[in-house]
């Protein structure tokens, strides 16, 4: 133990690790602990820690070979170091009255670690929460996520070589991206767990978008398709995949309640029969175009009777045609609704019909049109297979993660990788393994099956 103590402090002198004034701010606490950790202060003293020992603002913690460490910060997050890591908090500033304030500046300066966000990243400034290395900067939105900074190929600087299968990013995989905002929108993906998008937020295929009032959003799909989603409006992505490789190209959309505005991509231009717009009484059939599509009344409750003759148009299930033109159709009937013309599915027969005098509400759309907003398809989608070349590797667990250099920048979403190096910055199309299977990291809990274990109670 001693030896392994003197070998980091040398390590620490040989780093240079150094600050101009000791921090005095209590940041967090140790909790597990599997083999030797230790902080070297803002005043340059040196501590060996142990379990519930205080962490404090600028310290460096450095982990030895083969030991583990977790810290847990005064905003409940927790942050799980790798062996041979050395990460610096910069700056913590966290008072749970004032989330405004809220401050937590990390920079790993060699390792890796697992983090699972507290409420800093969750609240008030969405950019109080930033991870800084030598090549690139994590910017993190409340999330759960791995990270390595590999000094060697395929991160074998540590010694420890991971024997876990390679897995893709498939299942998980991003099917569009949030491209415009305002207010609020949440996700619900199919295991029902809860999501409040921001700009750059990934959307999975099963993922229910739901808008406040007065809120709405773009997202732009894989296909290059595009959607603006309405103010108090609900939409399932219900399937979605476009693969060029394997030539699988598969859309099913779905408008539950209020309205949103489409531009068809390349599998509704293409493919036709492969895309499917719906809604709770009709089908939308696209040839390539732009149209809005609503339901409201009747048509959102799902009622399935046909009584009454529609008196407003908005009052149910219908589309306006902007671009190209759609098939509108019901049990009972199709319509083909062209360029600057609207249908509605009537309450008395159930059957499509134009309608004749257009309202300026439908016409007046304040909505803006999803193809308003510039997008580079390339730079939102594009992947590439990793070789496992020194660098920064970062995998999302959950959540959504900012990876950035200079100017350029990726978002990154549950199931998703990336990498950054002194001339890159990419979206990995596979998960490297040594970045999966280690169980130290998995286990947050601290329920460590070997070694010294304690967890800050």
């Amino acid at each position: 133990m001693k030896n392994t103590i003197s070998l980091l402090v040398s390590l620490i002198a040989l780093l240079g690790i150094t600050s101009a004034q000791a921090a005095q701010d209590l940041a967090g606490k140790v909790g597990y602990m599997s083999g030797t950790l230790v902080a070297q202060r803002g005043d340059g003293t040196i501590k060996v820690m142990a379990p519930k020992s205080e962490v404090l603002e600028g310290d460096v913690l450095v982990t030895a070979k083969d030991s583990y460490a977790q810290v847990v910060m005064n905003d409940g997050t927790k942050m799980t170091l790798r062996p041979d890591s050395n990460l610096k908090i910069d700056t913590y500033k966290f008072n749970k009255d004032s989330p405004s304030s809220d401050s937590a500046i990390y920079r790993l300066l060699k390792g890796g670690f697992r983090t699972v966000t507290g409420l800093i990243g969750k609240r008030g400034n969405p950019d109080a929460f930033k991870l800084h290395t030598t090549t690139a900067t994590i910017g993190v939105r409340g999330t759960d996520f791995t990270t390595r900074l590999c000094a060697t190929q395929n991160c074998q600087d540590d010694g420890k070589v991971t024997t876990a299968v390679k897995r893709t990013t498939e299942e998980t995989r991003a099917v569009g991206r949030v491209m415009l905002i305002e207010g609020g929108v949440e996700a619900t993906q199919s295991d029902g767990i809860v999501r409040k998008l921001i700009l750059g937020s990934p959307v999975y295929e099963g993922d229910t978008l739901k808008s406040a009032e007065n809120s709405h959003t773009v997202v732009v799909f894989r296909d290059g398709g595009r959607i603006t989603l309405q103010a108090s409006s609900v939409f399932k992505v219900e399937q979605f995949k476009f693969e060029k490789e394997t030539n699988e190209e598969n859309a099913v959309l779905r408008l539950i309640k209020g309205g949103v505005r489409v531009v068809t991509g390349l599998i509704g231009r293409s493919k036709h029969e492969n895309y499917k717009f719906n809604i709770t009484t009709a089908t939308i059939g696209v040839r390539g175009t732009g149209f809005d599509a609503w339901c409201n009344g009747p048509c959102a409750n799902g009622a399935k009777e046909f009584g009454a003759t529609l008196q407003k148009p908005l009052e149910g299930a219908g589309v306006y045609v902007w671009s190209g033109e759609v098939a509108l159709t019901s049990p009972n009937g199709t319509i083909t609704v062209g360029i600057n013309q609207a249908a509605i599915i009537t309450r008395d027969t159930g059957k499509p019909a134009q309608v004749t005098n257009i309202p300026q509400e439908i016409k007046n759309n304040p909505a803006p049109k999803p193809d308003s907003v510039p997008v580079d398809l390339e730079k939102l989608f594009k992947e590439r297979s990793g070789s496992g070349e020194p660098g920064l590797y970062v995998t999302v667990h959950d959540g959504q993660v900012i990876l950035a250099k200079g100017d350029s920048k990726i978002d990154l979403g549950r199931g998703e990788s990336g990498f950054a190096d002194a001339e890159n910055l990419l979206r990995l199309k596979e998960t490297p393994n040594f970045m999966h299977g280690d169980k130290m990291l998995e286990n947050l809990g601290g329920n460590l099956k070997h070694g010294s274990s304690c967890v800050v109670e």
